[in-house]
């Protein structure tokens, strides 16, 4: 009885030692209730979906799909917010870049897709943007701007989008330096996304280890200039250390369904 006991009290005290050693992040203040969130991320998707290729291939809508919900069945309870909207849709372009708008809508790059060498490469990235969402970063750098109002930030956000540049910003104005605002996240707030993204992964059953590979991999088929997805995520310094850090320190949940083969998501689309 008595080594069954101190078995299982120190099976729990590892656990313990686990969660501990996971880094907490806490959402920013935020002005903006969670409905204008979905509010100004909804009328900004169907500006996206008006503006940009968005591709209709069954396998590839499927593959996004199907790795975006499994990632939002694990968001934890603290930040679940239930008038949110998740989308996930593929763009044909083969520019490096993903993007999430506020309240669940995100657009990933078929050159994103391609660029990686495993599923687990694009829940990582679309693990970190699926966090910008949650931890509410877009109204949360909104709010700084404490002039605007929700009216204003729609122009931004659909001026950040028109021209299909996913994430560069043609509007005019004031809506240039809050479409920028909207889109381009802080040193912090990319940290953040980083972490949780990690914890989302492991909960989800996929390796963190691979986001950080897949933000190194990122950076290498950037040639001189960089895709755009690092331009709009900028990084916060270490970000390979640190993210394998916390993966180290992170249980995965159980392997992850990977029987939808990536090759048929990142075909060309005719």
């Amino acid at each position: 009885m008595k080594t069954r006991f101190w078995a299982a009290l120190l099976s729990l005290s590892l656990a313990a030692s686990i969660v501990s050693a996971q880094t907490r992040i806490t959402p920013p203040a935020n002005k903006y209730k969670p409905s204008q969130d979905v509010e100004l991320g909804r009328k900004a998707a169907d500006e996206a979906r008006n503006q940009l290729p968005v591709m209709h291939d069954d396998a590839v809508t499927s593959y996004v799909d199907g790795v975006g919900r499994r990632l939002v069945a694990v968001i934890p309870a603290e930040l679940q917010h239930s008038e949110f909207e998740y989308t996930f849709e593929a763009v044909n372009v083969r520019e490096i870049n993903a993007f999430a708008l506020p309240g669940g809508p995100m657009f990933v790059n078929r050159g994103m897709i391609e660029a990686a060498n495993s599923e687990g490469e694009v829940a990582g990235v679309m693990a970190h943007e699926l966090s910008h969402v949650i931890l509410r970063h877009g109204t949360a750098q909104a709010s700084k701007a404490t002039k605007y109002e929700v009216g204003s930030l729609l122009g931004a956000i659909g001026g950040a989008i028109i021209g299909g540049g996913l994430g560069t910003v043609v509007s005019q104005g004031t809506q240039l330096s809050i479409g920028a605002t909207f889109l381009r996240f802080s040193r912090d707030f990319e940290k953040q996304a980083d972490i949780e993204g990690a914890h989302l992964m492991a909960l989800a059953g996929y390796d963190p280890h691979e986001m950080a590979n897949m933000f190194k991999t990122i950076e290498k088929q950037g040639g001189s200039n960089g895709p755009q997805w690092l331009s709009d995520h900028p990084n916060p310094g270490n970000r390979y250390e640190y993210i394998n850090k916390e993966a180290d320190a992170l249980t995965i949940a159980k392997a992850a369904d990977t029987t939808i083969q990536r090759s048929m998501a990142a075909r060309k689309a005719t």
